[in-house]
Formats: structure tokens, sequence, C-alpha cells
């Protein structure tokens, strides 16, 4: 049975932060129609839903689930609120889609968070998990599509609907290493590496994490989403160091991944091409360093305090409502919109984290862990990438870029981290 909570009980603090992302939605749809933004809509309803789905989403946690952190869902959605409201002055067309994306996300993060026995169910059935996400993600290496026309194929289609299976392999990845380095977890901690081939027993503790995450990592490969390949990585690694505290697992995984970064920027142009722009875009300013220059120009244009909302230009920059919407949040916002955004997930990160560091067992704190780096870590890529920091890689800022699945994916994964601070002793 559910439980269900008294006034005391009611998460309160909750609903006193989830005015903010209400208003601040609120304020920049009403701002884009006094403004008449060229790219944006004249309407106000998009932003009345999202916050009506904001409070449902609220009313039905503190109905089913009472015992939530009532931090994470309110970051989440502020995060959110800043995507939608850039995404209408940038692309209005998305508006829609980004909304029905928020509604599923939602509803998935309820139902995820009110399921009193999801965690043991997660555990359980982590094969039957993984398995037809990475039969997914081989289909659509064959017949995938790609989501601007050409390019890497990405995303599959039934119908009028198209998502993309790397998105909620992510969630699955870590459901199924949560739960494979928390059954082996002594074993990982006692193996010497030294010994390893003496003692093939070993070998068979390792194999099918290995081989698991290193079929995903081919297919992301075969299917160049090297962002995403970087990213499964990096969360393979985090996450074997916070199983088994052991410092030479995270060095091996750093030494595989410079060997294999070496050998990619050898076979594949496109890397080559993404590291030469990295380096010196400008000699390319007007051809495959166009979007780079762009962004770079428009984070200048910003300043300290930027351009105002729906002053700037920040649709010079191409497809500038998914992977570089952090260089409009940059020109219309300035500096200071950025380290807000930075603080948001920072904010984030701290929670997820005390969530892990306070659940009731080892799959729990892995899983809480993982989340908690997933989303932070993805940001922090793209982020880096965007400003130039680091070689350009093809992600989504999570919550706040244009992408229906990897919104859901990230509002699925806010859902179990709420089902585990729920269940916190």
């Amino acid at each position: 049975m559910f439980a269900k909570a008294s006034l005391r009980q009611w998460p309160w603090w909750e609903l006193a932060l989830l005015s903010f992302p209400s208003a601040f939605m609120l304020v920049g749809f009403w701002l884009l129609q006094r403004l008449d933004v060229p790219t944006a809509g004249d309407r106000l309803w998009p932003a009345v839903v999202a916050a009506l789905l904001a409070l449902g989403a609220h009313v039905l946690l503190g109905r089913l689930c009472p015992n939530h952190d009532p931090v994470l869902l309110p970051l989440a959605l502020m995060l959110n609120a800043v995507g939608l409201v850039m995404i209408e002055r940038l692309a209005s067309n998305f508006t829609l889609r980004q909304v029905l994306a928020m509604l599923v996300g939602l509803s998935m993060a309820v139902a995820l968070a009110a399921w009193p026995h999801a965690l043991y169910t997660l555990k359980r059935v982590r094969y039957t998990l993984i398995l037809p996400g990475l039969l997914l993600l081989a289909i659509t290496v064959v017949i995938g599509l790609s989501p601007l026309g050409s390019g890497p194929s990405l995303s599959l289609r039934i119908g009028p609907f198209g998502f993309q299976p790397s998105e909620p392999l992510k969630l699955l990845l870590i459901i199924f290493l949560a739960s494979y380095l928390d059954l082996h977890h002594e074993k990982f901690r006692s193996v010497r590496l030294r010994r390893l081939w003496r003692e093939r027993r070993w070998l068979w503790v390792y194999f099918p994490m290995l081989f698991t995450w290193g079929f995903a990592m081919l297919l992301l490969v075969l299917q160049r989403d090297l962002g995403a390949a970087l990213l499964f990585f990096s969360l393979f690694l985090i996450m074997t160091y916070l199983a088994t505290g052991r410092y030479d697992h995270v060095l091996i995984g750093l030494v595989l991944f410079a060997a294999g970064a070496f050998v990619t920027a050898q076979f594949f142009e496109h890397v080559q091409a993404r590291i030469a722009i990295w380096r010196n875009p400008w000699p390319e300013a007007e051809g495959v360093a166009f979007q780079v220059v762009q962004a770079l120009l428009a984070v200048a244009a910003g300043g300290v305090v930027g351009q105002g909302l729906g002053q700037g230009f920040p649709d010079f920059v191409p497809v500038v409502h998914s992977d570089f919407i952090l260089v409009a949040v940059a020109e219309e916002f300035g500096l200071a919109g950025v380290l807000a955004l930075v603080a948001l997930y920072l904010l984030f990160m701290e929670r997820g984290f005390r969530v892990a560091l306070r659940a009731r067992d080892g799959f729990a704190q892995l899983l809480a862990g993982g989340i908690t780096t997933l989303i932070c870590l993805q940001a922090l890529i793209i982020m880096a990438g965007s400003l130039k920091l680091i070689p350009l890689t093809g992600i989504t800022l999570p919550f706040v870029s244009y992408g229906g699945s990897s919104l859901m994916t990230s509002y699925a994964a806010v859902g179990l981290l709420l089902r585990i601070s729920a269940e916190t002793p």
C-alpha cells in the first residue's frame, strides 16, 4: 500500500521551492510576448501547463511518497524551466514537444518514486533491463535515422514518434553496474590485478560487466556517438571506484581511455576535425568551425550580465536550442546566468550524493551515486565543450537542452533518486 502524508508530514519546503521555476517560466514567456521576439511564439499557455505539471507532480509525490527529498524535484524543474524559456525564445516550434516530454518524464518520475518495490525489482532484473537496451542500440546502428536529417544515425522512429536509445541506455547501464558491483563488491575489492591471470576464476567476475560495457561502447563508436561513449566510459570508471575504493582500477581505465582516444583520433575523420577545431577554430570560421566560432562570439557578447532575454542574436549559432543552449544563456543572461546554471547542478550534486550516503544498502548507494554522476558529469562535458575548454561532444545539457529522450530519461533518474531518499532510514 502507498503511504499517505498528513498535513504535518507534507513536503511544504518542496511546494515553496516550486514557486521559483513556475515564476521563472511565467515571467519568461510573458516577457517574450511583450518584447515581440521574432523567433518566439505569442503565447503563455506552455508556461501555465508546465507550472501545473510541476504542481501535480508535487501533490502526487506528497500523497504517495511523503518522505522523499524535497529539494531534488525543484532543482530539476528549475533547470527545465530555463530550458523551456530558452527553447520558446530560440525555436518555438519545438516547445510543445518539450512540454509533452516533460509530462511523460514527470509521470515516470512519480511512478518510480511511488513504487515501493522499485529498488528490489531493479536489483534483481539487471540483465533483463540491459539486454533490450543494447539490442535497441544495435538496431539503431543498422536502421537508425539522424535527428538532423544527415550525420550519425542516433534515433529510431516508430510512426510519428522518435527516440534515441542511447539516452535510456545510460540509466539502464547505471542500474546494471550498481547491481553487479554490489553483488560482487567484496571480490572486486580483494582481487589483485597482478595475480589476475594465475587465478583465472577472477576473470569470470570481470567478464559479464566488461562485456556489457564494452559492447555498449563498441555500438556507440560504430554509431559515431562519441559524446555518449565518453560519458559511458567515465560513468564506468567512477562507479567502479565508488564500489571498490581502488585507484588501480581507475588508473588502468585512464590508460585504456588514452589508448582508445589515440586510436579513435587516427581512424575517425570527424574526431580529427573536432580536435583541430578545438585547437584553433578561426582558420575555418566560415566552414566546419562556423558553429564553434559563432558560439564563442555569442559568449563574448553576453559579458557579465548579458544582453537580456530576447535581445541577443544566439540564433546565429546552428542548432543552438540543442547542444549549444548554454551559449544562448551566456549571451542573454551573461556570466551571471551561466554561473547560476552551474550552481543549480552543484546543488543537485550535493543533494544526490547526500541521498547516496544515507541510502540503506550498497545497491541503493551505488545507484544514487551513479545517477548523480550521470546528470552532473553530462552537464560538465557539454558545458566545457560549448565553451571550447574540451573538444565538442554532441550530448545534451540535462533538463535544459531540447530533446525528449534526454528529458524523459533525466526525470526517470530523478524518480529513482526520490525513491532512494524516501527509503532512507
